[in-house]
């Protein structure tokens, strides 16, 4: 057995006891991830009963000096983790299979026990192999499952908020959710480029910024981080993994990360023009099911230009661009500077068709010629290894 402490084993076999009414004793145990903030565990579980769980999955948060984990106070690990929870818990109320079931936890030891999915395969395995088909199957369902959790949650934030605020603060100590940045992001990196702001992006950007704090009929539960290996493979459907950020807010945030190409993932490359375009319309499909307003093309496609400007100019938080204009540097897979000059062709296309936050779009078409000029020998992004030579 992978050496975890008498006290956590003891602790785990009494909450899973208390669970499943049953007598429940953990057999093995494996080490699945040493993370910054948390370790994760596989446990074998031997009980009495068939209806009991086989094996789970613990998490078990680091407590750290630079990043303590102290339960009553809103800073991380603890606030990313009692997300998770109050996540898992939110939607293990609804009638879709969306993530792990929730199985209990700890607060005072930062514990929680969750559903064991199996060893499943997650969307990167598909887009780093070499089947075109079954990795834009996979994507199509990535997609479809964020419309259902999107549409499966409209109206259920005061349900959320109780799971939320009974288990530590839940608004973090910082500005990132003020949206205060989007304006002085954008002139930051005007000023690096040095050409002008184009008339009425300001205006625009504040208006973005107000739909970013109310976003009307297009508020529900997101998962915040819908990484390529945030999700994996339960038989032939796909569940949800992470839920450290969950939380309710605009939902195209999400429904828009194949269209910017994962804004927040590491394993970015390009994918073929329709692909995207076939995941939007997935999305969009079960999104209507809870937010009828989303049929409304101006409505929704609006809604999307707005979503990728948010999307482009978080990433000069991410990323910041005076790093990118002294070197380039390769990201797990894309390099920097690949990704602002795709994501920025990207902001200015869907403004144009849209005919809606064509100032803002006007700037990063600018901003990609800058850069395209300033860097001269960054090559195209390439493809998925899925999609390589379509």
């Amino acid at each position: 057995m992978y050496q975890l402490s008498a006290e956590l084993i003891d602790r785990v076999e009494h909450m899973l006891n208390e669970r499943f009414s049953d007598s429940i004793r953990v057999e093995s145990a494996q080490e699945l991830q040493d993370g910054i903030r948390s370790r994760v565990y596989r446990l074998s579980l031997h009980s009495q009963s068939d209806n009991s769980a086989k094996s789970v999955i613990v998490k078990q948060v680091k407590s750290t000096e630079r990043e303590p984990y102290i339960p009553d106070d809103a800073i991380i690990p603890a606030w990313t983790f009692f997300n998770e929870w109050a996540s898992l818990e939110f939607l293990a109320e609804g009638a879709e299979k969306i993530a792990p079931r929730f199985y209990g936890g700890d607060r005072a030891s930062g514990l929680m026990i969750v559903e064991d999915l199996g060893q499943g395969k997650r969307l990167d395995d598909y887009l780093m192999a070499s089947d075109p088909v079954a990795a834009e199957s996979a994507l199509i369902d990535f997609a479809t499952m964020h419309g259902k959790l999107h549409a499966s949650t409209f109206g259920r934030q005061d349900e959320f908020k109780v799971l939320r605020e009974a288990l530590g603060p839940h608004i973090l100590a910082d500005d990132s959710h003020t949206y205060e940045w989007l304006v002085p992001t954008l002139h930051n990196a005007a000023d690096l480029l040095s050409f002008p702001i184009v008339q009425g992006a300001e205006q625009e950007l504040m208006a973005l910024k107000a739909v970013l704090l109310d976003p009307g009929p297009f508020f529900a539960f997101i998962q915040s981080d819908s990484c390529l290996d945030n999700c994996l493979y339960q038989d032939d459907t796909l569940r949800l993994l992470d839920f450290e950020g969950g939380r309710f807010d605009h939902v195209l945030k999400e429904g828009t990360y194949g269209r910017m190409h994962f804004p927040t993932c590491r394993y970015v490359y390009r994918m073929p023009n329709h692909v995207p375009l076939r995941m939007e319309a997935a999305y969009r499909t079960e999104l209507v099911k809870g937010c009828p307003e989303g049929e409304d093309d101006r409505r929704f496609f609006n809604a999307v230009a707005e979503m990728c400007v948010y999307w482009m100019l978080e990433w000069f938080r991410i990323d910041p661009l005076p790093y990118s204009m002294e070197r380039d540097r390769v990201i797990v897979a894309a390099t920097s500077r690949q990704r602002y000059l795709l994501r920025a062709e990207i902001v200015a296309q869907i403004t144009e068709e849209t005919g809606h936050m064509e100032a803002i779009g006007a700037v990063f078409r600018a901003m990609a010629k800058k850069m395209c000029e300033r860097w001269p020998d960054t090559e195209e992004m390439p493809m998925y290894p899925a999609f390589a030579g379509m």
